[in-house]
C-alpha cells in the first residue's frame, strides 16, 4: 500500500522537505502558492474527481489534494546523539504506548515548535509514523527525527551514559513541574492517557513531576502535557 498524506498545508510541507512523488487534485483546485510549489518542484499532477479523491484521503479532510510520499524513515539513537552534541542542555521527548495517532501528530508539531531534537519511540506498542501522524503533525513530521528502539529502558540508561536526566510526566510525581529548574539535557518522558508510564520507567526516572489540575478532570491528554512541559521548559 502507497503512503499517502492529504490537506494542503500538510502536501506542502513535505514538497519542501522533497518527500512528494505524485500530487493527485481535484478539478479547479486554485491554491496558487501549492500549485506555483508544485511546478518549481516538477511533480506530476493527476486530475481526479472529488469523488476519487475522497476515496484515496478515506473520507478525511483533504482540501482538494493528495499527495504520494516516500515512506516514513525512522533514525537511530545515535543520530539523536549526535545531533544533540554541541547544543546547550537540548531536549529530547520519549513516548511511552501513545497509541493514538493524533495525540502522536500534535506532540510531534508541539516538538518542532519548542524545538526538540528529536522523539523516541519503541517498535511495540506504539502508534508508527503514518498519513494521519503526518496530517495531525501540519507537516512537523517533516522536520522531527524519530528514533524506533527495541528497548526504552535500555535506552533510558544510554541517554544517562550520555548527559541527559530522565525527566518523566505522571500524576504519581511529588514535584510541581513549575518548581524544577531545567537547565540540564532533559529526556521528557510522556506515556499514555490511559496506562500513563511504564513502573520500571518510573524507576528508571531521574525525577517524576505532575501538572496540578484544579477542575473536575484528573488527566491531560499526552499532546496537552507535552505542550504544557515543553513550553517550560524551552523558557528556561
Amino acid at each position: 500500500m502507497k503512503d499517502i498524506i492529504f490537506g494542503r498545508n500538510p502536501v506542502k510541507e513535505a514538497l519542501k522537505a522533497k518527500r512528494v512523488l505524485k500530487v493527485y487534485l481535484t478539478q479547479g483546485f486554485n491554491d496558487r502558492g501549492l500549485l506555483q510549489l508544485l511546478s518549481d518542484s516538477f511533480i506530476p499532477k493527476v486530475i481526479k474527481t472529488n469523488g476519487e479523491i475522497n476515496a484515496m484521503a478515506n473520507g478525511g479532510v483533504h482540501q482538494g489534494i493528495v499527495a504520494e510520499i516516500k515512506p516514513y524513515e525512522y533514525v537511530s539513537l545515535d543520530y539523536l546523539l549526535h545531533e544533540c552534541q554541541g547544543e546547550h542542555n537540548p531536549t529530547l521527548v520519549i513516548l511511552d504506548g501513545i497509541n493514538d495517532p493524533h495525540n502522536m501528530g500534535t506532540v510531534l508539531r508541539n516538538c518542532d515548535i519548542f524545538g526538540v531534537k528529536g522523539v523516541i519511540i519503541s517498535k511495540h506498542n506504539q502508534v508508527p509514523l503514518n498519513s494521519t501522524v503526518a496530517k495531525t503533525s501540519a507537516g512537523a513530521i517533516n522536520y522531527v527525527p524519530v528514533a524506533l528502539v527495541g528497548n526504552l529502558n535500555q535506552t533510558i540508561q544510554t541517554l544517562k551514559d550520555n548527559g541527559f536526566w530522565i525527566l518523566s510526566a505522571d500524576g504519581s510525581g511529588n514535584t510541581n513541574y513549575l518548581d524544577m529548574k531545567y537547565d540540564f539535557p532533559v529526556a521528557l518522558v510522556i506515556g499514555s492517557e490511559g496506562k500513563g508510564i511504564a513502573p520500571l520507567i518510573l524507576k528508571n526516572s531521574d525525577y517524576i513531576v505532575k501538572i496540578p489540575m484544579h477542575g473536575k478532570v484528573n488527566s491531560l491528554n499526552a499532546s496537552v502535557a507535552s505542550g504544557i512541559l515543553l513550553a517550560k521548559i524551552k523558557e528556561q
